[in-house]
């Protein structure tokens, strides 16, 4: 694999997805490649978890390998950026919850960071042509802000004292939505 090529496409498939997100007046910003050789594109996601919830978003491919045969497209977003001392518990297992029964991704709480967020890692070949690997990450993106604005709105709740981790096991389990 010629791995400046892979890095070639992979900045343009990143500036690409920048350019099309503050098109939608979403401030974003695409860095400058770290020590490890990769980007990251950050946004703000506003209203994203819930009305009036600020948001970040970071997009990045992991780094690769000259005999890799996957690729890695990552979708982080940030829900809460803190978490208080007293709710981990009822967060758990409302996450535990979610978890179960989101369709892809994972949500999680980083209990050193004391953050709560989203996950979803998708994978492909690594000779993937760079069209289709921005239209497969731009895929990812969108299904990740998806799974965000249908579900973290519980967690939060579950945050903020308002929602209880047995009434998310409910919403689930009885499907009262």
């Amino acid at each position: 694999m010629d791995m400046k090529k892979l890095s070639e496409d992979r900045s343009w498939i990143l500036s690409e997805m920048e350019k099309d997100i503050t098109k939608n007046m979403v401030p974003a910003q695409l860095s400058d490649p770290n020590e490890a050789g990769f980007r990251v594109l950050t946004a703000l996601l506003q209203d994203v978890a819930m009305d009036g919830l600020h948001s970040s978003g970071e997009f990045f491919f992991l780094p690769s390998n000259e005999d890799d045969e996957l690729q890695f497209f990552v979708n982080l977003v940030t829900i809460c950026e803190h978490v208080p001392d007293e709710c981990p518990e009822q967060l758990v297992i409302a996450l535990a919850a979610i978890n179960t029964y989101v369709l892809t991704g994972a949500f999680a709480f980083d209990p050193v960071a004391k953050t709560l967020i989203y996950k979803l890692t998708s994978p492909m070949p690594i000779e993937t042509p760079k069209e289709e690997m921005f239209e497969k990450s731009d895929l990812s993106m969108g299904l990740a802000l998806q799974m965000v604005s249908d579900y973290a709105y519980m967690l939060v709740e579950v945050v903020e004292g308002t929602r209880t981790a047995e009434s998310v096991i409910r919403f689930f389990t009885t499907m009262e939505h």
